[in-house]
């Protein structure tokens, strides 16, 4: 690591990924020069993911920190566990099964001196964009430029703002809530929403930080009831969430989320009501989102024609 600048530490969550975790790391050693720690939570994996891990600890052993829970957590836990791994100045996470953007922690410690930053004080995060491809080898680029005009969290209830990508202080993490109830998933929006609602000054920073690969996580494997009726109490919760912290969601919000609901209950009729109370004319053409629904159209059609 080069002196001077502030310590990147990288966070990790890993289970059962021993033929892609490799992906992921290599990722991000050609990227040293510009990275503190990198500690992976391994969540007890049952195949040689952890063996994999070690081997690169051997090579890297003062870069790569592997910790192996005692026994399997479920993804939400595993993720609260890894926060205690830290201890850099500024946090970058990703899962096992993406990688980093190529260059990014250099172009994320330049943006940090060109702003003036004050990295050792702030409660701040940095967004770049990040790169969803897809299992039949299409893409595209979702870009959170538009956090730096916009609330946070308004953004992120409407699927207009990604963590993946962030660089966030580690002063922000340290105000982060435990909020997993085992291993359900409707502690997703609370954990997620959580840097938006801790972080005082956002930044944006137009470079690719993340590439997601979709349709490995373990959200596919789950069956369609199942995954609404997590995201139906997920949205509850982050509605109380950001109540209790004094930063409640505006009436446009909610109705997006009621469209939400209706939306994904098949409800088209109260879907196209609730969509259209929730447009938020603050947020211009782009708060409709129109390039990801686009797209989710064309997978759409491509599956039909398929």
């Amino acid at each position: 690591m080069l002196d001077n600048i502030p310590r990147i530490s990288v966070r990790i969550i890993s289970y059962n990924q021993e033929k892609i975790i490799c992906r992921a790391l290599e990722s991000l050693i050609p990227q040293r020069d510009y990275l503190y720690e990198i500690c992976i939570s391994d969540d007890c994996s049952t195949d040689s993911t952890f063996n994999v891990l070690l081997d690169y600890q051997c090579r890297y052993p003062d870069l790569i920190k592997p910790f192996r829970n005692e026994h399997n957590l479920g993804i939400f836990q595993n993720i609260e566990a890894s926060w205690k791994l830290l201890s850099g100045d500024i946090i970058y996470q990703m899962a096992g099964d993406d990688e980093a953007g190529e260059g990014y922690f250099k172009a994320v410690i330049e943006f940090i001196e060109k702003k003036h930053i004050d990295w050792k004080n702030e409660l701040f995060c940095i967004y770049g964009d990040y790169k969803e491809i897809e299992p039949d080898g299409s893409s595209i680029i979702y870009k959170n430029s538009m956090v730096q005009n916009h609330d946070a969290l308004k953004l992120k209830i409407r699927k207009l703002l990604s963590n993946r990508s962030a660089c966030y202080s580690k002063k922000v993490l340290d105000k982060f809530e435990k909020v997993s109830e085992g291993r359900s998933f409707n502690a997703e929006f609370v954990q997620e929403g959580q840097l938006a609602l801790f972080a005082v000054k956002n930044y944006y920073l137009p470079v690719i930080g993340n590439i997601y690969y979709a349709g490995i996580g373990v959200s596919t494997r789950m069956n369609s009831k199942e995954h609404r009726d997590n995201i139906f109490k997920g949205y509850q919760r982050i509605v109380d969430f950001v109540a209790q912290h004094d930063h409640p969601f505006d009436k446009k919000d909610l109705a997006f989320i009621e469209y939400m609901k209706a939306y994904r209950s098949h409800d088209m009729k109260t879907a196209v009501r609730w969509y259209i109370k929730s447009i938020d004319l603050t947020l211009g053409w782009k708060g409709l989102n129109l390039d990801r629904v686009l797209f989710v159209l064309r997978k759409k059609f491509h599956k039909q024609q398929t």
